[in-house]
């Protein structure tokens, strides 16, 4: 027994967020986490006072977000604008904006849409060396991005496996069948 308790003793208590804390690691944009301390007492108070703790900070979004190939995560969890990517024809050297949010009601280019939603995925600016057709994706969880890299194979497998879309999916299919045999059945 007590050998149990030594191993317990070592135990660790890992948050259940995953990399709680340390967002600011992987999104160069984030700040790191500070200890908030109150301002020193004011030594006359007035009815009409306002107190400044915590200071409010503004970081200001950046317009689009350079990121290394291979490297891109996006900033918060965007919209799966479909399961299957686009094969658009790209112009050698024209600058390209990829929708990153899934939002815009042109995909796969950016038509501003995230400034006027709460998102944090902000478009990714971008050019190809030859011109040709190239896949560009549109589940936008694609580490390549703005190029599809197979992610949305996992994505739709993701969603049929939760609870959602199996209900959705088997029940589109249920009524569908049913309405068929009705047609079938009852028709003459």
């Amino acid at each position: 027994m007590s050998q149990i308790l030594k191993k317990a003793a070592k135990y660790r208590t890992i948050s259940t967020i995953l990399q709680h804390g340390e967002a600011h690691l992987r999104d160069s944009y984030t700040l790191p986490p500070e200890i908030i301390t109150p301002p020193p007492p004011r030594k006359e108070r007035k009815p009409d006072d306002i107190t400044d703790f915590p200071e409010q900070k503004f970081v200001l979004l950046p317009e689009s977000i350079p990121y290394p190939e291979g490297k891109y995560r996006p900033a918060s969890v965007p919209y799966v604008a479909g399961f299957y990517p686009y094969n658009c024809y790209l112009q050698k050297g024209k600058i390209y904006q990829w929708c990153s949010c899934g939002i815009s009601q042109s995909n796969p280019w950016c038509d501003g849409m995230c400034n006027a939603s709460a998102t944090r995925n902000r478009p990714i600016k971008f050019n190809v060396d030859t011109s040709g057709y190239y896949k560009l994706c549109n589940c936008k969880q694609s580490a390549n991005a703005p190029f599809c890299n197979g992610t949305h194979r996992q994505v739709i497998r993701q969603y049929h496996a939760g609870f959602r879309g199996f209900y959705e999916l088997w029940g589109w299919a249920a009524f569908m069948g049913t309405t068929g045999f009705i047609i079938w059945n009852f028709h003459n």
